[in-house]
């Protein structure tokens, strides 16, 4: 299989589609546009789109080709005025608001039929001594490599076009986090304008149960976040790791990985993936790998030692390849990109993700039903590309308390997210194999998972969603939204809501 990451199963399938970038609004002639937006346009510096504006099009896009919600307006703010401004024409107007930074929200929330205040031109990064400001509008990519320069980092995912602040806000899992935990652990103060209109600064000191929200309590909830300040980190060096074994050592490599990874030292990032690719002519039908891949914070050396602890469980690989990189030479690996370009392009997904977290060792019925669920999607023609893919907690995930954060997935050891991929233009019957195909996984895992599911993979599907993503932290929540947003104006299907 060669590079196959988690990202590139998809953009060879052809799951990933570039899009063309927003250039600049061409309007209707102001006296055809709905007074509204005349108005708006004459409050806000940045853009402003209707419905009927040529451009509209391409700004209503976000990741997910499934989210189809069309908003009334679309506003590219340039300034926190810009932000305040729109916030409060919507209030006056009656109209939903939708906070957007990178727009992948797995729900489609990026989007709403009132008002998408848009914050991508927030996008400044100024690093200082021990710490970053960077604006909320900031994409992961180009967070990273603006850190990289002056040798630190932040904990973050993956994902070169996500934005900073859906990320964090969420949680924010990634190849560093066992070492310096999720990127909302190392928040130290938000730049918020909340529900009345006003910006406020959220840090220890001041305003501290807003700042406990936003580490972990979801994007949209509670205002629109304007810039983030974290606490920099100092990295040594990193070497990364790939490698593949036959699929029919797929349960005894999942075992064995979930023996290993979750207890590792904690400069180790290891994942577990079940990976379904494309058809291809020479061999019909889906090809199935089973493949593990991590960061350590140290040599090549010492990588290769931890992972002989690895294969004398699972037995040695076909494939394996051990190197050193840089910072962001590991960012661009993960990010399945070569440099700021290509792991800049914007992209869309036509998919459906379900996600748990496991507090046990994966007992071998589960792991039978993760591998048989691939092996399924293999067998039927109407089931082509998905993955499931295995992350290990512990490490510095762990060892925050529950309470500390609003985050409270503090106890588990493995987080498990089952993708199902397919083409925008398939006939419908796709889609509805694919949904079913989810369902099936979820109802056949639910015995061996805790009930628990990382927000930022929120899925409108999701019975009991709010106990599932927030925990015993979810009174706590509802009491930080009553106080800063009273009339719930942040709301949306899965919204933190005002009252158990």
């Amino acid at each position: 299989m060669g590079r196959m990451d988690r990202r590139e199963f998809l953009e060879r399938a052809g799951g990933f589609v570039a899009v063309a970038g927003f250039s600049g609004p061409f309007r209707l002639a102001e006296k055809l546009r709905d007074p509204r937006l005349r108005e708006l346009d004459k409050l806000v510096q940045g853009d402003v789109l209707g419905l009927d504006d040529s451009g509209y099009a391409a700004a209503r896009t976000v990741y997910s080709t499934r989210a189809t919600t069309q908003p009334f307006a679309i506003v590219y703010a340039e300034s926190v005025r810009d932000v305040q401004r729109t916030l409060l024409w919507a209030r006056r107007h009656k109209l939903r608001i939708a906070p957007r930074s990178g727009g992948h929200s797995y729900g489609g929330y990026s989007l709403s039929t009132g008002v998408v205040v848009d914050v991508s031109r927030l996008h400044g990064i100024a690093v200082g001594q021990g710490n970053a400001t960077i604006g909320a509008g900031a994409k992961l990519y180009d967070v990273v490599a603006a850190l990289a320069q002056h040798g630190v980092t932040i904990p973050a995912g993956s994902c070169p076009t996500v934005g900073i602040a859906g990320l964090t806000l969420g949680g924010g899992v990634g190849y560093a986090s066992r070492k310096l935990g999720l990127t909302c652990d190392s928040l130290q103060e938000v730049r918020i304008v909340t529900a009345d209109g006003k910006l406020r600064i959220a840090n220890a000191k001041v305003n501290p149960d807003l700042l406990w929200a936003c580490r972990g309590g979801g994007g949209g909830n509670f205002g629109i976040v304007t810039s983030f300040r974290f606490r920099t980190h100092s990295v040594g060096p990193i070497a990364i790791y790939r490698a593949q074994w036959p699929w029919d050592q797929a349960r005894k490599v999942v075992a064995a990985w979930a023996g290993w990874a979750p207890h590792a030292p904690d400069e180790l990032f290891a994942v577990c993936d079940l990976i379904a690719t494309d058809r291809r002519a020479a061999a019909p039908g889906p090809r199935l790998h089973v493949t593990s891949g991590g960061q350590f914070f140290g040599t090549p050396e010492r990588l290769q030692a931890l992972l002989q602890q690895l294969f004398a469980v699972a037995g040695k690989p076909t494939q394996l390849t051990v190197q050193a990189k840089t910072l962001l030479g590991a960012a661009q690996e993960w990010a399945g990109c070569r440099d700021a370009a290509t792991c800049s392009a914007p992209e869309r997904a036509t998919f459906k993700a379900k996600s748990w977290y496991v507090r046990k060792k994966l007992p071998g019925p589960a792991i039978d039903v993760l591998v048989q669920s691939l092996e399924l999607r293999a067998a039927n023609p109407d089931l082509n590309r998905g993955a499931i893919y295995l992350d290990p907690m512990g490490g510095a995930i762990n060892r925050v308390p529950k309470a500390a954060s609003a985050f409270v997935h503090r106890d588990e050891l493995v987080s498990i997210q089952a993708v199902a991929a397919w083409e925008a233009t398939d006939p419908q019957r796709v889609a509805d194999a694919n949904l079913t195909a989810q369902r099936a996984l979820a109802d056949r895992l639910r015995p061996f998972v805790s009930g628990a599911s990382y927000q930022n993979y929120i899925d409108p599907e999701l019975a009991g969603w709010a106990h599932a993503y927030y925990g015993a932290n979810l009174p706590r929540l509802a009491r930080v939204k009553r106080r800063y947003d009273p009339g719930d104006v942040f709301r949306f299907a899965q919204s933190v809501p005002l009252h158990l």
